[in-house]
């Protein structure tokens, strides 16, 4: 089965973009297509973007829409344990480092993200950076051969 580490952005855009890439993504997790991993930190973070004025209230969010997007981390994702001194500098950026300690972690195939600067990288710890709508072309792949 595909282990795949949604970052932050793939997240809160499944929660705006009902018809997105994004949404498939988690719309596949949750029909147990695949197994997510995340940690307390992207959960965290998810949280505190959905709760920025610029997004909750631009895009009129309820707490039932914040619930959603974190009840596909914390019921549909195994949760990784990340400690501080595993988190490295690779990206410069603490979220994005977090995030590609959390996929080495859980020994991810996958780390599925719209970040430029993670995309860039292409892969990390042997898991392939993908856009979710490359990730929906690798799960239908895999649908195919099952």
């Amino acid at each position: 089965m595909i282990v795949a580490v949604l970052d932050v952005n793939v997240i809160v855009s499944a929660l705006l973009g009902a018809l997105g890439f994004s949404r498939q993504v988690a719309d596949a997790l949750r029909a147990g297509r695949f197994v997510a991993a995340t940690s307390a930190g992207i959960i965290t973070e998810v949280d505190t973007k959905l709760h920025l004025p610029r997004i909750s209230q631009r895009y009129h969010l309820t707490e039932l829409d914040v619930a959603w997007a974190l009840e596909l981390l914390t019921r549909f994702a195994h949760l990784v344990t990340v400690p501080d001194h595993e988190v490295v500098s690779v990206t410069g950026d603490p979220e994005d480092d977090l995030v590609l300690a959390t996929g080495r972690l859980a020994e991810a195939n996958y780390l599925v993200t719209g970040d430029r600067g993670l995309l860039q990288l292409g892969t990390h710890a042997g898991m392939s950076i993908v856009t979710p709508r490359q990730f929906v072309a690798v799960l239908s792949q895999e649908d195919e051969h099952a």
